[in-house]
Parts: C-alpha cells; sequence; structure tokens
C-alpha cells in the first residue's frame, strides 16, 4: 500500500531537479522518499485508530448499598427527570400523558422480580419499564444512559424484561447500554428513534410487532438474537452492527417491510433469516456469520 501512496504523492521539487542530487553526490530522494512513505503510513495507522468504532465504556461497579439509591417502581404521576444513579425496584410504567426523561450519565441498577404478575397492565412477569406515554434517553457518547440488572438469577444470564414501547409517543433512545435483558428493547406499534446505543447479552436485542421504528448506529451483541421484524412493521435499520448471536442476526417476516442500509451483519449462527432474498443484497454488509442467508419458505408471519 505504501508504494501506491507514495507514487502519488512524490514531492515535486525532488523529482524535477535531478542534478542537484547528482553534483552532491548524495541521494537525498530516495532518503526523503523512504521517510516520507514511513510518515505516510504512520498517519495512515492513525486514521484507522482514529475512525474505528470506540469500545464500549466498562460496566459501572455494582453499589455496595442499592438501598441507599432513589428507588423507582408503580406508575409514573407526573413528568420526572432522572439522572445520577437510581434502583428500577419493580416494574415502572410510564403511562399515556406522561414523559420520563433519563440525563447524560444516568446508571439505572434494576433489581430482578422472580414474581410471576399476571396483571393485564404488565408484558411481563418479570422486571420491565413500561412506556405508554413517552420516554426520553439523553446519553451521550461520553456518558451513556446504562441499565444494570443489581444480580443475576442463579445459573441464568437474564434478570429483567427490558423496555417495552407500547404505543408510545415522541420517545428517543439515544446512547443507551442495556444488558441482561428478556428483549433489550420491545416496540409495539411505536415508532421511537434508537442511535448509538449498545444491546449487549440479552436474549432478544430489538423486537418490532407492527412497529416503525428508526434504528440507526446501534450494537446488537451477544445475544440469542439480535433484531426481529414482525407483523407488518417497517422500521429503518441503518448503520447497525449485529453480531455474535447465537442464532439470527435479523430476522424479517413476511409481512415486513423494512428500509435497509449499510448494516453490518457479522459472526451470527445466521446473518439474515428472510423471505424475500433480494434483503440479502439491501442490508449492507453480511460476513462471517456460519450462514449468511437462509430463506424462510414458510410462516413466519402474516
Amino acid at each position: 500500500m505504501s508504494e501506491d501512496i507514495s507514487d502519488s504523492c512524490r514531492c515535486p521539487g525532488a523529482a524535477t531537479r535531478p542534478d542537484r542530487a547528482a553534483g552532491s553526490g548524495r541521494k537525498p530522494v530516495a532518503g526523503k522518499m523512504k521517510r516520507l512513505r514511513w510518515l505516510i503510513l504512520l498517519a495512515a495507522v492513525g486514521l484507522v485508530i482514529a475512525c474505528a468504532p470506540a469500545s464500549p465504556p466498562a460496566l459501572p461497579q455494582i453499589p455496595a448499598q442499592p438501598d441507599a439509591l432513589p428507588q423507582i417502581s408503580g406508575v409514573l404521576q407526573e413528568d420526572r427527570v432522572i439522572e445520577g444513579e437510581a434502583v428500577l425496584a419493580a416494574d415502572l410504567l410510564v403511562p399515556v400523558g406522561r414523559t420520563l426523561t433519563l440525563r447524560p450519565g444516568t446508571i439505572v441498577y434494576v433489581q430482578p422480580n422472580p414474581s410471576t404478575k399476571i396483571d393485564p397492565e404488565w408484558l411481563s412477569p418479570e422486571t420491565e419499564l413500561l412506556v405508554r406515554g413517552t420516554l426520553r434517553i439523553e446519553g451521550t457518547q461520553e456518558q451513556p444512559v446504562t441499565f444494570l440488572p443489581l444480580e443475576l438469577p442463579e445459573g441464568q444470564s437474564i434478570a429483567w424484561a427490558g423496555i417495552a414501547f407500547d404505543r408510545s409517543t415522541d420517545s428517543v433512545v439515544r446512547n443507551a447500554r442495556i444488558h441482561g435483558a428478556e428483549t433489550g428493547i420491545l416496540c409495539i406499534g411505536s415508532s421511537p428513534l434508537i442511535r448509538d446505543s449498545l444491546i449487549r447479552g440479552c436474549r432478544y436485542g430489538i423486537v418490532l410487532q407492527q412497529a416503525g421504528p428508526k434504528l440507526i448506529g446501534n450494537r446488537i451483541e451477544d445475544g440469542e438474537g439480535g433484531v426481529f421484524c414482525w407483523w407488518g412493521s417497517s422500521p429503518e435499520l441503518r448503520l447497525n452492527r449485529i453480531s455474535g448471536n447465537q442464532e439470527e442476526g435479523l430476522f424479517i417476516d413476511r409481512s415486513s417491510r423494512p428500509r435497509l442500509t449499510d448494516n453490518l451483519i457479522s459472526s451470527n449462527d445466521i446473518g439474515l433469516l428472510a423471505h424475500d432474498p433480494k434483503l440479502a443484497t439491501q442490508v449492507g454488509r453480511l460476513v462471517g456469520n456460519r450462514e449468511d442467508f437462509r430463506q424462510l419458505r414458510t410462516g413466519g408471519g402474516k
């Protein structure tokens, strides 16, 4: 590579005055070109490092006394802003007309709930953040908003249900870090903006049902499955990285019509599972999966 670069970047002065080099008995052109190639190589390495995706921040330490932190649960009775550290002690419902805002750097420790509640108000028997109003997660790259289980049930890697948008409006998830959930983010009839977030170690990363969110620049990693488009969902998936999942990276049923641009789906068991083989050419890059594309023949949605 250095030869190609150096040929296009030769110093004009050295190339057009060979007589000065010959008269001096030295070979400054060769020496300068060698140094130039070296500098270009160093610059190229620096550019690659600078452009590489940043590693996620280290997970915060579990507090020694979580009971001393603010505890949140129940039904949000008024708009609320949370910053710093807090504990999701049990289910939290953001009802229609209410807004929950999480400021940059907020850490939400989730208390696992082994109950088997059957109240129809809730979608899961496990601890969940259920949003029917508006959730605004306002993390930044330097100060993400983190959801982290306080503990894991014995012999399990999943500790809580996750974040569920149920016909939510105007919700935004920016620079979130979601760990150890059954479903990192579930969207039912909702279209939040979800961008620049990391969903890691969740059984299912993002599940969509009749939903049309924008998923931009996210990383969905190391779960059982990555992103699932069900029941006529029409999301935009752009610049996402879906990797290291035990089953499919991206599932699209027959009735869903996602818009796919420049995604990287790699190192999953199956990269893309869908009815339409054309989707494999639209998704972006399917590389390094055990099976990059598998076509669904029957079933798989309405």
